[in-house]
């Protein structure tokens, strides 16, 4: 069979895209068996199935054994499932009466895995009975599950839900011995603080019935798996991160859609996709919306001339997502395309090539959808197609770094007022909250059910705080991070995205153009009442820019340090925005301005900001070309945020001046794009440095000279991009680093 480099240089849609290539050799795997041998059952269980333990599996076991709270932070295809079902299997297997947890990101992901238990459950005799337990349920089922069952499969969304329900979950909950997390690294910012909370209410519950279970989570490759699992859970966890699983050769080949600037990336995929999929080559490939998912799939369904090529996407009845698995799962599919629902581990079988259509803004994402091609141990291809994006410029400019850079952390922020305060009102909903949970939930605690008791929500019963409202708090509470006033944008009355106000009004308006993960879309209408955005998908190459007012208030600094010649600080921030039009553009060239009359958002949330030690200093350095210095090193922080947090387009925000009514001189603010602030600019705050040297390896190579798409440009600029000033910015920014003292 021709080598996929081979075969997509010979087509005619070829422009000389391919820009990169690198080899990744095999890696052999490393077997061993846990220090006391497992149960006979799950030996002839393993026997039958032709396994052998990879060591970070043995490891797994022999840690859980010992008492600890696990994180298996390991490659994706190296048998992380595999471990803790050994391990809960074994503790129920002891255990009659014990009962275990398994909570899943994703309903497809638990359905998936449901199969994978009862398999094992009847197989090893275990008796275990495993049930979903989600919102697929039917009643009767769930009424059944918790009585007869032992092992519950469900998800965030819905733990939070059922936890209210704790007289129905008594018995189950009364014997919880286990708590299974997947994909715990899913769970960052605003949704992953919202779940810490829901674990901790999920603990509280279990001790007041005498259960104390333990902890086994499953991560991707991120940088800080020991700490993001323990902030989840509130708890120490041991670290499984050696990888003894092996795994075949892997190609990847970094292709450049601007090489081609009249096709959209959505274009280019499909045709990449199609060439695959004819040729024979097992494809899956990644785009970022569905909307763009859907185009791609169609696109090539029509250029691959009766090749089999399926869509996988959320919105997708149960029915359909199954039936796309098994085709895939027996070869009936020559290829699928797929928003991230397939990046997590779903079983899908043996494919040869992983296409990623527009990087996905972590490297920790892009391996572990890369990681879904190869996993039978065949070798593999890995093609990421880099857009006309600043992010997916730098690695076609350093591909190097693409390899060497470390993957991202995830973070989330227990100090969220706003999320506190949700998850103390159903906590007291559930049990009464003391005063000494704080240790629990953290020292904000008596802030929020004060504030609580004045809003007439909570009152104090004998030293402890009572639900007394009306309402069903875990209705009202949601852990999607969508507030009341937020707006989905509907495409065909399909679910594509859901907006903060203050990010719809800036980038949903009436007429705008989204980039969804590489497809465009123009926005037919944004009703606020509805909340509602409605767009269409379209494939003109025209785009907006959204013209704005903003002005913003800097609160109390809480701590600060100086860094080489400027002073950077960390606080609360308010920024308000007015939309108050837009310009429309086809490439480079303006071709039209609309007016808008759109209220003014507020947004209440976490910031820091340089201003310089002394004022004077970049004004004489720069003169005239200061404002622009500032704002394409804005733009830089920004885009260099998603190199060390596990963070999206819009999650992090900036603004730059020359002068401001709060200190002297200039000023660069970062703020987090969350209301009440997600854990981003703390993190940048104590790593400041780091993100400094990063911005200015991304923006120094590029050949610019004031600013292009390739470096600092931001299509989401209010501004507009101007002015913009690249080499200036290459000075503010070096001029942060300090000077060392010789």
């Amino acid at each position: 069979m021709t080598s996929v480099t081979q075969l997509l240089e010979d087509q005619y849609f070829y422009r000389n895209n391919i820009v990169h290539r690198r080899r990744e050799s095999a890696a052999t795997p490393l077997f061993r068996q846990p220090k006391r041998p497992l149960d006979v059952r799950f030996v002839r269980y393993l026997d039958e199935k032709r396994l052998e333990l990879y060591a970070s599996q043995a490891d797994t076991i022999d840690a859980f054994r010992a008492g600890h709270d696990v994180v298996i932070a390991t490659s994706t295809g190296s048998g992380k499932t595999l471990g803790f079902n050994l391990c809960v299997g074994e503790l129920l297997a002891v255990d009659r009466q014990a009962t275990a947890l398994y909570v899943y990101p994703t309903k497809a992901l638990t359905h998936d895995q449901a199969e994978r238990l009862a398999e094992l459950d009847e197989a090893t005799g275990l008796g275990a009975h495993p049930a979903t337990y989600d919102g697929d349920t039917p009643a009767a089922r769930k009424a059944r599950a918790r009585e007869e069952s032992r092992i519950l499969l469900t998800n965030f969304w819905g733990l939070h839900e059922y936890l209210p329900q704790v007289s129905s979950l008594q018995r189950y909950l009364s014997k919880l011995a286990v708590v299974v997390i997947d994909e715990c690294h899913l769970q960052r910012g605003i949704m992953g603080t919202h779940v810490a909370f829901v674990v901790r209410r999920l603990q509280r519950l279990c001790n007041r019935l005498g259960a104390s279970p333990r902890y086994l989570l499953a991560s991707g490759t991120i940088a800080n798996p020991g700490e993001h699992a323990a902030a989840l859970i509130g708890r120490e966890v041991y670290v499984i991160d050696g990888n003894g699983s092996g795994r075949g050769a892997r190609t990847w080949l970094l292709w450049d859609t601007m090489a081609d600037p009249d096709r959209s990336l959505t274009t280019q995929a499909a045709a990449v996709t199609a060439a695959l999929a004819k040729a024979g080559y097992g494809t899956i490939t990644f785009c970022g919306s569905r909307a763009g998912a859907e185009f791609v799939a169609h696109r090539a369904s029509e250029l691959s001339a009766g090749a089999p090529i399926g869509v996988y996407r959320a919105g997708l009845l149960p029915r359909e997502r199954r039936e796309v698995e098994s085709k895939l799962r027996s070869g009936d599919l020559s290829a699928v395309v797929s928003t991230n629902a397939l990046e997590v581990g779903i079983d899908i079988g043996s494919l040869d090539v992983a296409v990623v259509a527009g990087y996905p803004g972590t490297l920790s994402g892009l391996r572990q959808e890369v990681g879904r091609a190869g996993r039978a141990g065949q070798d593999s291809t890995a093609l990421l197609m880099c857009d006309r994006d600043p992010l997916d410029q730098y690695w076609v400019r350093c591909p190097d770094a693409l390899f060497g850079a470390p993957v991202e952390r995830a973070v989330i922020s227990l100090g969220n007022k706003e999320v506190l305060r949700g998850q103390a009102l159903c906590a007291a909903a559930e049990l009464p909250v003391k005063a000494e949970e704080s240790g629990r939930f953290g020292v904000g605690l008596t802030a929020a059910v004060e504030a609580l008791v004045e809003e007439g929500q909570l009152r104090q019963v004998r030293g402890a705080w009572v639900y007394v409202g009306s309402d069903r708090p875990a209705s009202l509470v949601r852990i999607d991070s969508r507030r009341d006033d937020s707006i989905e944008v509907r495409v065909a009355d399909e679910l594509v995205e859901i907006m903060e106000r203050h990010r719809a009004l800036r980038e949903a308006h009436s007429g705008a153009i989204l980039f969804h993960g590489g497809s465009r879309l123009r926005v037919i209408s944004l009703d606020l009442a509805r909340a509602i955005a409605t767009a269409e998908a379209i494939e003109a190459r025209e785009h907006t820019r959204p013209i704005e007012v903003r002005s913003f208030a800097l609160g109390t600094v809480e701590v600060e340090r100086p860094l080489g010649n400027w002073r950077i600080s960390l606080g609360p921030v308010q920024v308000w925005t007015q939309v108050i039009g837009y310009k429309i553009f086809v490439g480079d060239e303006l071709v039209g301005m609309e007016g808008l009359d759109l209220p003014q958002s507020e947004l209440s949330t976490r910031g820091l900001w340089l201003s310089p030690i002394d004022p004077e200093t970049p004004a004489k350095t720069l003169e005239q070309r200061l404002l622009g210095s500032l704002h394409a090193a804005e733009h830089g922080l920004v885009h260099a945020l998603s190199f060390l947090a596990m963070c999206d387009r819009g999650d992090a925000g900036g603004l730059s001046t020359v002068a401001h009514r709060f200190g002297n001189g200039c000023l660069v603010l970062l703020y987090d794009g969350h209301e009440g602030g997600s854990g981003i600019v703390e993190m940048a705050f104590d790593r400041f440095e780091e993100l400094t040297a990063l911005t200015l390896e991304m923006i120094s190579g590029c050949d610019c000279e004031l600013g292009c798409p390739r470096c600092v440009f931001d299509r989401l600029c209010g501004d507009d991009n101007q002015p913009m000033d690249r080499p200036g910015a290459v000075e503010v920014l070096s001029s942060l680093i300090p000077i060392p003292v010789t």
